[in-house]
């Protein structure tokens, strides 16, 4: 009788587990949903930040409870991608993706087969076994900007240790499985790969890749964006650069309320700048 009585004890602490995560993981979801669909403005930043926190604080929560879950992993992974690409100071973007960065490779190693690849073979083969597009985009997403952050040097340093063929192999893998995520994310980031390659840059590749995320999802503002900034600036084509922010400018918030209300800064900042040239 102790024995059945410690089973039924058991069982109902993993069931109040498992309602907790789910608790947990639905008010994160929400509060997520809600920075999503909200525009960004310097009125605004305060109030999505204290949202966005607190759904990580959720998301953590969670993942104390439920360490393997590939879906908090990943909502973790992007929280500190929007974290640290929107809100954060300048002096702690690259913290805020190095923590992402790592979120999202806990995803990729939840799979064990992952793991025994990576192990045997390497991480660009263990891409290969992947299946899971958030995992792979997100990880991809955070280490890419934390790269770029480190400037010139940190570009040739990343390339010279062999970053860039495991960035290159992620983002292949998300090409191969779901290139419109995220309205062309895979996209806009091999072309960001390749306008960024500090020994091998391909502004041709860069505007074939972000044409064709621009000609499927014109509403996600910053597939026009990546368009001025990785192929339009670094040609020197200045009128049309001007044109393409113009039209950002111009456009609706709607359906990304929170990147396009973002990116519609971001042009306006750019656009001071080619202004005169």
């Amino acid at each position: 009788m102790k024995a059945l009585g410690t089973v039924i004890l058991f069982a109902t602490v993993s069931l109040f587990g498992v309602a907790q995560v789910a608790e947990f993981v639905a008010q994160a979801d929400a509060l997520f949903q809600e920075v999503w669909l909200s525009p960004y403005t310097p009125t605004t930043a305060a109030t999505l930040r204290q949202k966005l926190d607190l759904a990580i604080d959720f998301y953590q929560k969670a993942l104390n409870l439920d360490p393997q879950n590939t879906h908090i992993l990943n909502m973790l992974a992007r929280c500190y991608y929007t974290l640290a690409d929107i809100f954060l100071p300048e002096r702690e973007k690259q913290e805020g993706h190095e923590k992402g960065q790592a979120y999202g490779e806990r995803s990729l190693r939840a799979n064990p087969e992952f793991v025994r690849v990576e192990r045997e073979q390497g991480f660009v083969e263990a891409v290969k076994t992947s299946t899971d597009v958030a995992a792979l985009y997100w990880t991809y997403a955070n280490w890419a900007r934390k790269v770029e952050l480190g400037g010139a040097l940190g570009l040739i340093a990343a390339a010279l240790r062999g970053d860039d063929k495991k960035l290159n192999a992620l983002m292949s893998r998300c090409m191969e499985l779901d290139r419109n995520y995220l309205a062309g994310g895979p996209l806009r980031a091999l072309a960001g790969y390749h306008a960024k390659h500090p020994f091998s840059k391909d502004y041709e590749k860069a505007r074939e890749l972000l044409q064709e995320a621009m000609s499927a999802h014109g509403d996600y503002l910053e597939n026009a964006l990546f368009y001025v900034q990785y192929y339009l600036i670094p040609k020197e084509l200045w009128a049309e650069a001007r044109v393409v922010l113009e039209k950002i400018l111009a456009s609706s918030l709607d359906p990304y309320p929170l990147m396009n209300s973002y990116c519609q800064l971001k042009a306006s900042e750019l656009l001071k700048e080619v202004q005169n040239k």
